[in-house]
């Protein structure tokens, strides 16, 4: 049950940057070497120096890529290239883009959300490394860059109500960028953001995207306390920065993360090794396949699996688990699920990647094109096509305080980050 409340955030300054679609960003998380070059050329404040900074070969303790983040915060704050906001505020966020050839809209909010790592439903297992990262940038900056992606349920659609009043301002800030057209309104008004704060508190809150951060965020607030033990219950580290949206009256739809694996050594057809699991059907591209996959999420039986499968050699197949295999399946919201089963039948036992953690074996792209073009370069000897988690599949696990494998979901359009920044500084 989530404990929000409204706050002073950090923009950029329209007076110092007149085309703000060009300091924004993606999340750091999808963003690939080449992006990140393209977003440090596209302007100078672009929110990717503080998010994803450069290494340089003479990096050391006293001067790295979180240091320089921290500075260059500083620096931006204190020449207004960003100003803060005058007053507390809800910032109402309204996304429209085009889903498979229609038009639509998601409407959502940024609050500061108390801490709560106990009453937070997550899905997804989390990696040492990337939270790593994020620590070491977070003590840095003391700020959060971007929010926690997260989903409530309000069959009456109470808040969006609240929250549409704010669509008849001005929006301060109106950007299109890859698609899509991002729109942030103010809500100032206390008798509003009270009527929202309470209806937030019966709603439990889940992570769609952002698992890294939040348990960051619980990091940091434990290590801020442990420096300062008689810290106001209000510190604003206490608090982690988050957009939340109703999923119940919201268009949301989940894309499947793709998985290109490395055949292990001495193995010298990676998809004959399939052999034994289940039948493999050829198909003429990847067209074919991903239609395919898209049928079978509307028509097949749970118990059923099917999968897209390519190899430079062979060309594309549907495979479908062994009906015995599949009956062995554990029927729980999580082993059931179509990603646990392609690493539990396929990926674990056949090309030996067991800890996805620890393995240069195993990538993920939303892009069924870039699996494809990485296996014809040579990089990775096969890619699997998956069909995509449901919301509800999803909602499920994480009521049930089940974990997901990782890269199990891929919620679109995604947030921007350098939209609002939050301090954690006090």
């Amino acid at each position: 049950m989530p404990e929000i409340k409204a706050f002073r955030g950090w923009r950029y300054n329209k007076e110092k940057n007149k085309d703000l679609a060009k300091v924004y960003a993606p999340p750091y998380d999808v963003i690939s070497k080449k992006q990140q070059e393209a977003l440090y050329q596209k302007n100078p404040f672009n929110v990717i120096r503080l998010e994803l900074g450069k290494e340089t070969p003479s990096d050391n303790a006293k001067n790295n890529k979180y240091i320089r983040a921290g500075r260059i915060l500083s620096d931006w704050q204190s020449s207004e290239v960003l100003s803060q906001e005058e007053s507390p505020a809800l910032y109402v966020h309204l996304q429209d883009y085009v889903e498979e050839g229609k038009k639509k809209s998601r409407l959502g909010f940024i609050a500061a959300m108390k801490i709560n790592e106990k009453e937070t439903l997550k899905h997804e297992n989390t990696l040492a490394s990337p939270k790593k990262d994020r620590m070491a940038l977070l003590k840095e900056v003391k700020t959060n860059l971007s929010p926690i992606f997260g989903l409530f349920e309000d069959p009456q659609a109470l808040i969006n109500r609240e929250l549409k009043g704010a669509l008849r301002r001005t929006p301060e800030i109106d950007v299109t960028t890859d698609g899509v057209r991002h729109r942030i309104y103010l809500e100032t008004d206390p008798s509003v953001i009270l009527k929202i704060k309470n209806a937030m508190r019966s709603k439990p809150m889940f992570i769609a995207d952002g698992h890294h951060r939040f348990e960051v965020a619980c990091q940091y607030k434990n290590w801020s306390l442990s420096k300062n033990k008689t810290a106001a219950p209000e510190a604003s580290y206490r608090y982690v920065m988050t957009y939340f949206a109703d999923c119940l009256n919201n268009p949301f739809k989940i894309f499947p993360t793709h998985r290109l694996v490395k055949a292990p050594k001495g193995m010298k057809d990676p998809l004959g090794a399939l052999a034994g699991l289940g039948k493999l059907e050829k198909v003429k591209n990847l067209a074919v396949v991903l239609k395919a996959l898209e049928k079978y999420r509307q028509d097949t039986p749970k118990k059923e699996y099917n999968f897209g499968v390519y190899t430079k050699k062979d060309g594309f197949y549907i495979f479908t688990l062994d009906s015995k295999l599949a009956r062995r399946v554990k029927q729980n919201p999580v082993d059931s699920l179509d990603v646990a089963v392609l690493h539990s039948a396929l990926i674990s036992p056949v090309y030996k990647i067991h800890v996805i953690a620890k393995s240069e074996a195993i990538d993920f792209t939303r892009s069924a094109e870039e699996a494809k073009a990485k296996v014809d370069a040579g990089t990775f000897s096969a890619a699997f096509f998956l069909r995509p988690t449901s919301l509800k599949e999803m909602l499920l696990a994480s009521k049930k305080g089940l974990k997901m494998p990782q890269k199990s979901t891929y919620f679109y359009p995604k947030l921007l980050t350098g939209l609002v920044f939050h301090s954690l500084h006090d």
